[in-house]
């Protein structure tokens, strides 16, 4: 195996280390916020955070707001750091690799929609309480524009492999 492989199955290992500590980190520090200082850190909305400051709010139904979101997170880790674990092995273009990568895409693809459900979420529930809620759904042109590249990056990545495979029985 070349220097330049093994390089980069290094790479990949230290980049694994590094997501699986940033995973445990971000874990300990939401729930020390959630537990110390009873905020959650993962909401972005500002209806969130009114809600979750109101006395008449059920908690029960912000945390099943937040949850798949959170859920959807730490699933894409786990599965980050699966292709990593993969390419440390030195299968770039094997069949897991692509697996993982494509694991990843649908995933981006859910949290997109999970976002624009939480959102769409909050605000109906936030209307019950306060009379200023604006529902307002954002979508994400950059975000769109990544799943497309990776998408793009899938087919290219599977269009080599078989040129690969072709000319290895050609020769």
């Amino acid at each position: 195996m070349n220097t330049n492989m093994q390089k980069l199955m290094k790479i990949s290992g230290f980049f694994r280390r590094v997501v699986l500590m940033g995973s445990a980190a971000m874990l300990f520090f939401l729930v020390y916020e959630y537990i110390v200082n009873d905020e959650l850190r993962r909401a972005a909305s500002t209806y969130f955070y009114e809600l979750w400051d109101n006395a008449d709010a059920n908690r029960g139904i912000l945390l099943g707001l937040q949850l798949p979101r959170l859920i959807t997170l730490f699933v894409g880790l786990y599965w980050l750091q699966r292709l990593l674990g993969h390419f440390q092995l030195g299968q770039f273009f094997g069949n897991e690799a692509m697996r993982c990568y494509l694991w990843l895409i649908w995933l981006k693809v859910l949290d997109m929609v999970l976002k624009l459900t939480q959102e769409l979420g909050t605000a109906l529930y936030h209307n019950q309480f306060f009379e200023h809620t604006r529902i307002s759904l954002d979508l994400d042109i950059g975000n769109i524009t990544t799943i497309l590249l990776m998408l793009l990056i899938v087919y290219l990545l599977k269009a080599a492999r078989e040129i690969e495979a072709e000319n290895k029985e050609f020769i």
